[in-house]
């Protein structure tokens, strides 16, 4: 069954979408960074607004939010798809998505709501087990926001 996403130009999303049969490409320095450029291409590409991100082993949490006309699941689709096509390039294989189908979304209503959604992608990594504290996970948002880190600064401005 292939569930429907309500989009809506502006809203405020919180996004989730997890690798094929959960195996932990992210595990992968290369493969985080080449996400990382992806994302930041389709977000200019697409006028998407990315708030908060952490890459997981095995799945990304994302919040943004649509300014122009392309959908989020339009955005979503192009950047799983490139991502599979160029890592599977790099990696020198040809298999089918690196994604399970589809992704799951949760419109962000309020400001509460998004506090307690940028907390829990920034503490994800401390709650798998990955890292004491979430200053210490590399593939995260939180530094951005709490240690003026600018590495992310292209794709969170």
């Amino acid at each position: 069954m292939h569930l429907q996403h309500y989009d809506e130009k502006n809203n405020v999303y919180f996004i989730t979408t997890v690798t094929k049969d959960r195996e932990p490409i992210f595990n992968d320095e290369l493969a985080c960074q080449l996400f990382i450029n992806l994302l930041t291409y389709y977000k200019i590409k697409y006028s998407i607004n990315i708030k908060a991100f952490v890459i997981m082993p095995d799945h990304i949490h994302l919040i943004i939010q649509s300014l122009g006309e392309q959908s989020i699941s339009d955005f979503m689709k192009m950047l799983k798809g490139n991502f599979t096509r160029y890592y599977n390039e790099i990696i020198n294989k040809n298999c089918h998505s690196k994604f399970q189908r589809g992704f799951y979304d949760k419109i962000i209503r309020n400001e509460i709501q998004l506090n307690e959604i940028f907390h829990y992608i920034h503490n994800n990594p401390v709650k798998r087990g990955l890292v004491c504290d979430p200053q210490n996970y590399h593939y995260s948002s939180y530094k951005f926001y709490y240690e003026n880190d600018s590495r992310f600064k292209l794709l969170l401005m």
